[in-house]
């Protein structure tokens, strides 16, 4: 997993939940999406994920004040079939646009043995791991996508078409075992880089390349990012920004209003859900009784050079999880500033370091 070297401060989990929760209120969102979207910022820190963490958390409320987020969004369902739908996210937090597709597409997915939801009219909706455990949770198969706005190179390219466009897939098993692929289809998630620039610090060269097409260092400098795989990830990404687009009406790749451009403007994206019951195929505890098998078995391969052991989708962030309940989260030295600035913005305490 790629990652950054900065300076962090460690924050009990508790109380940086409850500071999130304090913040989302304090700009009108209401308690219980207050409560959800910082569960989920902080859920996402906990797994390891600190690029979609409480980092982003100063930017939605830059959003919030600037009126392209909307702090009570009227969210709408609409069923188009036995097995089909369309939440309409009223321009509010994208993760309470994709929390209601993802409940809708669990009801239908339990009615009619699959459930695939569009979304349309979101924003930023974070990690996309919280959505497929939730589904997995309910004994179904999780297929989550999201697109975003022009990050990446298609391959063959030196300037930016689609976004890092993440697909997550879950499955569930027992004895803790359940599968979890959350993933982005470029190299490194943008927000990665939006994190080193946020510290101050350089990141590896082949992340990304400046405006005029050259590899750079400077995470401020970065205007587009390698697909993962060459031309592999690049056409998933462009594949799941068709999932994403054409069934929800949303723009597409270079039309997306960008995350830290104009503030006061709509990001108007989109995003797909999806479920699969197992109970029609078979028992639900066979099932989870063969991934958990699986999973096990993944772990007795022979480990490779300089690696301990193979690891299941999802285990890393299982025990990242563990140490960072136990330990604290740890806050990149930037971002804890910047916290304590929304933080007196709000007219809250500020974070408190373990």
């Amino acid at each position: 997993m790629a990652r950054i070297e900065h300076q962090t401060i460690a924050v009990d989990s508790e109380r940086l939940l409850a500071f999130c929760r304090a913040v989302l209120l304090a700009q009108d969102v209401p308690e219980a999406d207050a409560g959800y979207v910082a569960w989920h910022l902080v859920e996402t820190n906990l797994r390891g994920t600190d690029t979609h963490g409480v980092a982003r958390l100063p930017h939605y409320v830059r959003r919030l004040k600037a009126g392209s987020i909307r702090a009570r969004p009227d969210i709408r369902f609409e069923e188009r079939g036995a097995s089909a739908g369309i939440v309409d996210g009223g321009d509010g937090l994208g993760h309470l646009a994709t929390l209601e597709a993802t409940e809708c597409a669990a009801r239908l997915a339990e009615r009619s043995g699959a459930g695939w939801v569009s979304i349309r009219n979101s924003s930023h909706c974070g990690a996309l791991a919280p959505y497929g455990l939730r589904l997995a949770e309910r004994g179904m198969i999780g297929i989550v996508f999201t697109h975003v706005d022009p990050m990446v190179m298609p391959f063959g390219g030196a300037g930016p078409f689609c976004g890092t466009n993440p697909i997550c897939l879950s499955a569930p098993g027992a004895d803790g075992r359940t599968l979890c692929l959350d993933m982005a289809t470029s190299l490194v998630p943008w927000n990665l880089v939006a994190n080193a620039a946020a510290e101050g610090v350089p990141i590896p060269r082949g992340w990304g390349v400046d405006g005029n097409g050259e590899e750079t260092t400077d995470a401020t400098a970065v205007r587009a990012l390698h697909p993962f795989g060459a031309h592999k990830g690049s056409g998933l990404g462009i594949m799941i920004d068709v999932f994403c687009s054409m069934l929800s009406g949303a723009p597409f790749g270079p039309d997306i209003p960008r995350m830290y451009g104009d503030l006061g403007e709509r990001r108007r994206l989109g995003g797909l859900v999806g479920a699969i019951a197992i109970a029609p195929f078979l028992d639900r505890a066979v099932f989870e009784r063969r991934v958990s098998e699986m999973a096990a078995r993944l772990g007795d391969v022979p480990p490779a050079r300089g690696f301990e052991r193979v690891r299941f989708p999802g285990e890393p962030e299982l025990e990242t999880k563990r140490q960072r309940l136990a330990a604290g989260i740890p806050v990149g030295v930037g971002v804890f500033a910047e916290l304590g600035e929304l933080a007196a913005s709000c007219g809250l305490p500020p974070l408190e370091a373990v």
